[in-house]
């Protein structure tokens, strides 16, 4: 709060799921831009879109984004999900490369925040909600495999990859296709993985295996806890809260004559952007969400929901504004028959 003010914002700390502050936030407001906690997120866009908040812009985690489709049309707004990097300019990275081949067979996303010293605690920097960061290893990930939606178990199906210019890592699968899922019907298989060092999912799986991930209650010396959250809470304690490390690597393969791919990949570290207040993470999220809620409000599109791939045909805008600020992503395309 006081970040934002010394930046001359006008701000308030308010409840946004009581009604009355939403039903303020949607008369004052032309644009809504929301970032939450994935167990509070849908709640509070619930309660927005029932105020009759116009416009809303999201980046938080939801199961099923288009569970909200309803009430957005129901209530004339219109809400615009994913609105992150990834989700979010993965999807454009993705969709544009899809629709840019012929019979496209495979769509992979590879995405990583990483601590960009290899040897902190778990490869990590406490860069993003650390509750959020443990669903991710006990979440199922929503994929689509030889034609069939399948849920992988993000520790269980984990591989490993070698990423362009940025070299090899542990990948996990973990639930970020979502609309994906639904807008893009062509690829055969279609997965999201999450980067992480060589090493990590075997410390995970161990950790896993001592309990440390369960959500089961615990009583110790007269208080209730689970071991998930209390894992979370040592790690907002012990991890470093900079110094960190952005991979994006999106592949989609296709079939013309020869096998072809496309891919996107961006490799950039927070010492490398000039962040001083504020990791490489946070700062590209919040760079695609602002480029997200500028980009619709602009437009002014119709009700209903809106996944970020709709967007697709601005992917070389949106490399363009990001290549102004110090981040290059790169692109190669090549036979592979």
């Amino acid at each position: 709060m006081e970040l934002a003010r010394s930046a001359g914002f006008v701000a308030h700390l308010a409840d946004v799921s009581s009604k009355r502050v939403a039903e303020g936030i949607s008369s004052a407001c032309d644009v809504v831009a929301t970032a939450l906690p994935g167990l509070s997120a849908e709640k509070v866009l619930a309660s927005l879109l029932e105020s009759g908040t116009g416009l809303v812009v999201d980046v938080s985690y939801l199961p099923d984004p288009f569970a909200l489709r309803g009430l957005a049309e129901k209530h004339s707004s219109t809400l615009v999900v994913d609105a992150g990097l990834a989700p979010g300019l993965s999807n454009l990275l993705l969709y544009y490369s899809v629709r840019s081949l012929h019979k496209s067979l495979e769509a992979l996303v590879y995405v990583g925040g990483l601590s960009a010293d290899p040897m902190s605690p778990l490869g990590l920097v406490a860069s993003w909600n650390v509750v959020d960061l443990l669903e991710e290893y006990t979440r199922p990930a929503r994929a689509r495999v030889n034609g069939e939606l399948v849920e992988l178990d993000p520790l269980a199906d984990a591989t490993s990859v070698e990423v362009p210019g940025a070299g090899g890592f542990d990948a996990l699968p973990t639930d970020g296709l979502r609309t994906l899922l639904s807008t893009l019907s062509e690829p055969k298989t279609m997965v999201e993985y999450t980067l992480r060092y060589p090493g990590h999912v075997e410390a995970m799986r161990n950790l896993r295996d001592l309990g440390l991930l369960d959500d089961r209650s615990y009583v110790v010396e007269g208080c209730a806890t689970t071991p998930k959250r209390l894992l979370a809470r040592l790690l907002e304690e012990r991890l470093p809260r900079s110094g960190d490390r952005v991979v994006l690597y999106t592949r989609a393969v296709g079939v013309e004559g020869d096998v072809e791919s496309l891919e996107f990949y961006l490799d950039v570290t927070q010492a490398e952007l000039g962040l001083e207040d504020v990791t490489a993470l946070a700062y590209l999220t919040g760079f695609m969400h602002a480029w997200f809620v500028d980009r619709v409000y602009r437009e002014s599109p119709d009700a209903g929901l809106i996944p970020p791939e709709s967007f697709y045909e601005d992917t070389y805008t949106v490399i363009g504004e990001l290549r102004s600020v110090g981040v290059k992503v790169s692109r190669r395309r090549c036979s592979e028959g």
